[in-house]
């Protein structure tokens, strides 16, 4: 099923097809799972930076130049933690957004149902009235 994201297919008495919907979310999830983990690695590859800089004297290489490579990966750690956290943040608010639609349309659903359930019952009583004359004109 090629779809855009959040494109759901619409249903004859309105809604979204209910696998459309669990399928974009399942995606969703892998995502952000895919992105806490690039975050998870991230993170430790900070940590990892940061105690290699605590210990300059262990490296083969001068203070000056483990410094600016550390400065240089560190540097290149927060701008990526800032991409995914982007990357986070817009699929964050893309589901809310959905997530608001989809409510949206369900009470919207509700409420037609509840129009079509008095209706029922409203011509079920007149049904039922003119089966009561019928009836009475057959005695």
């Amino acid at each position: 099923m090629e779809q855009e994201k959040g494109n759901f297919r619409s249903r004859v008495f309105g809604g979204f097809h209910r696998q459309d919907v669990i399928d974009y979310i399942e995606e969703l999830a892998a995502e952000r799972n895919t992105l806490a983990k690039e975050n998870s690695e991230l993170q430790e590859r900070v940590y990892d930076l940061e105690e290699r800089a605590a210990e300059p004297e262990a490296q083969e290489e001068s203070a000056e130049d483990c410094r600016a490579q550390i400065s240089d990966m560190l540097t290149e750690a927060r701008e990526l933690l800032a991409s995914v956290k982007a990357e986070y943040d817009a699929l964050f608010s893309d589901v809310n957004i959905n997530v608001s639609h989809a409510q949206g349309e369900l009470k919207n659903m509700t409420a037609r149902l509840s129009g079509i359930i008095s209706t029922l019952k409203t011509a079920g009583e007149r049904l039922e009235a003119v089966s009561g004359m019928l009836e009475e004109k057959e005695e």
